[in-house]
């Protein structure tokens, strides 16, 4: 997974390849990133790495650049990575990246980006990753990852999801707590239960005016273990 971090980093695009010639205020900058580098680098954390990329994932950039980047004041690194962006992002060459071979044969020396992003939205995005992507945030996400893999089926739904929000046994005015949906139905409807998570469902209780919207993005057996469970309230 992590075999783009052999090839260390050159800021082979800090900003990356959508091509816009209008410039927009700068405004949520998460966003930003996603539309000026997501065409080119893969921005989640822990990285994705991909056969056919066009540039290393943005994580990789970052921390890769942070480590070569040399300076005896700690505290003026974010300014370094900034300035770096912002000259090498319009005006990219050879001799101001920090590559490996490697990663030049690999991916090449990014195009100039002048026309498609201002310098302030460079300044922006460069502080806004430098910020996120850090190892020790990466060493929490995978930690707290490990703990959702550990837990029981039903419950890693639960953890992840904002069903405790409108499902609550001590408030039952939003929606209809786990065991009125029990006692309603029995384990011959757990079709109709999965029907109602995946793709939502409005006007099954009297009373309950909020509608419940759809979660696809619970897996099948996560799909299972959930329906059981309520079931056995």
């Amino acid at each position: 997974m992590y075999k783009t971090f052999l090839y260390c980093i050159a800021i082979l695009s800090l900003v990356g390849c959508n091509s816009s010639k209008n410039h927009k205020p700068i405004g949520d900058v998460e966003k930003l990133t996603v539309q000026k580098c997501s065409a080119c680098h893969n921005l989640d954390m822990p990285p994705t790495i991909v056969d056919d990329e066009k540039a290393p994932p943005l994580y990789t950039v970052t921390v890769h650049l942070k480590e070569w980047m040399k300076t005896n004041n700690p505290s003026e690194l974010k300014s370094k990575f900034v300035n770096f962006a912002k000259d090498y992002v319009i005006n990219p060459s050879l001799d101001k990246s920090y590559c490996t071979k490697e990663a030049l044969k690999k991916y090449g020396i990014m195009p100039s980006q002048k026309g498609n992003v201002t310098e302030d939205e460079v300044e922006a995005i460069a502080s806004y990753i430098f910020d996120k992507y850090d190892q020790e945030k990466l060493l929490k996400i995978m930690q707290e990852k490990a703990r959702i893999a550990a837990l029981p089926l039903y419950q890693q739904v639960l953890e992840t999801h904002d069903c405790k929000m409108c499902h609550n046994p001590l408030n039952t005015k939003t929606a209809p707590s786990y065991s009125m949906i029990a006692k309603r139905y029995d384990n011959n409807a757990t079709d109709i239960l999965k029907n109602s998570i995946t793709n939502g469902s409005r006007g099954k209780w009297k009373g309950y005016m909020l509608p419940m919207r759809a979660y696809k993005d619970i897996s099948p057996k996560q799909l299972d273990a959930l329906v059981k469970w309520i079931l056995n309230h």
